[in-house]
């Protein structure tokens, strides 16, 4: 396989695991896991009556969900960049060495 092959495929390698980190923090943001991470800060905040066993509950839930978005906007990230570098090192790798280009 060429060096250009390579990279190309890296590429299509690195894009499909973005668009799945995408796909996985968008259904997140836009389900019921963030619906529960807001509940959880509401109750936190507001409900002052609450035994202790249900308030730590509550907090490791939340700390869990948190934790989650985190890891999942940070992998979102690492694939951005991976394909950015991919992207850069194709368009230098067909810039220098090619006879084709002028």
């Amino acid at each position: 396989m060429s060096a250009v092959e390579d990279i190309k495929h890296q590429l299509e390698v690195a894009t499909t695991h973005y668009e799945k980190c995408l796909e996985k923090l968008e259904k997140f943001m836009e389900g019921e896991k963030l619906y529960r991470l807001e509940e959880l800060k509401k109750n936190l905040r507001e409900k002052e009556d609450v035994d202790e066993k249900q308030r730590k509950k509550w907090i490791e839930e939340k700390e869990e969900l948190q934790e989650e978005v985190k890891e999942l906007k940070k992998s979102k990230d690492r694939w951005e960049l991976q394909i950015e570098k991919l992207q850069d090192h194709f368009i230098e790798t067909n810039k220098t060495g090619n006879d084709f280009v002028t």
